[in-house]
């Protein structure tokens, strides 16, 4: 197996350059699985495979990944028994970024947008932000709940329409019976988030990749 140590912005030139990738897996445990656009059935996600727009992530139970949009290393995390679907769209040098969440527990840590907005959806609410760290809990029977770590982020529901602002220490509570709250955090509202680290991303990434002559190599990435 052949090392390789590249730079941050040289490994992701290389990916951004392929228009239609817009992410890259850089953590994986247990058992997750992506349905690439336009495929009918899931794989196996490894380390340092790239994303596309509307490609489909599912997380079993105790299972983890975590995501980076490769513009700015937005990272999106999700926990066990979970389902996301990545979205982007290329605007010039930046990725204009949303997530659909079906079901499940979700944490980000989303760089300043620059004009842009992250958007959230979910069966039951829409979140923009511009710049946060968060974490969702979403479940399409009893509804959401959105706790802010960091910065600002505005949660509306989806069957009222009744938007909210979400400052730092907040949890929104959004249901599918229209209602919206907001509270002061909570341990409970933590609760299951324990393992999801939403501090930012790590400041190296080691993962194995094939290349087009089928030969491993490990990819150790070191941020500037």
């Amino acid at each position: 197996m052949k090392r390789v140590l590249i730079s941050y912005l040289i490994f992701f030139t290389c990916l951004y350059a392929a228009s239609s990738k817009v992410a890259v897996a850089i953590k994986v445990k247990g058992d997750v699985t992506v349905t690439y656009k336009g495929l009918n059935t899931g794989q196996l996600l490894k380390p340092g495979s790239p994303l596309s727009d509307r490609d489909k992530i599912q997380t079993a139970k105790n299972s983890f990944v975590a995501i980076m949009y490769l513009d700015d290393k937005t990272v999106v995390k999700m926990l066990g028994n979970s389902d996301l679907t990545v979205l982007g769209n290329r605007s010039g040098a930046t990725i204009n970024k949303s997530i659909d969440i079906k079901y499940g527990k979700i944490a980000a840590a989303v760089s300043p947008q620059k004009g842009n907005e992250f958007r959230i959806a979910t069966p039951t609410s829409v979140a923009s932000v511009k710049g946060t760290e968060f974490a969702i809990d979403s479940d399409p029977s009893t509804g959401d709940s959105f706790t802010l770590v960091e910065g600002s982020l505005e949660v509306t529901n989806s069957i009222t329409g009744e938007s909210t602002e979400v400052v730092e220490g907040e949890t929104a509570i959004s249901t599918p019976g229209g209602s919206l709250e907001v509270h002061e955090t909570t341990q409970e509202d933590l609760k299951g988030f324990e393992d999801a680290d939403i501090q930012g991303p790590s400041q190296e990434l080691r993962f194995e990749i094939e290349d087009e002559n089928g030969n491993l190599k490990e990819i150790i990435i070191q941020f500037r």
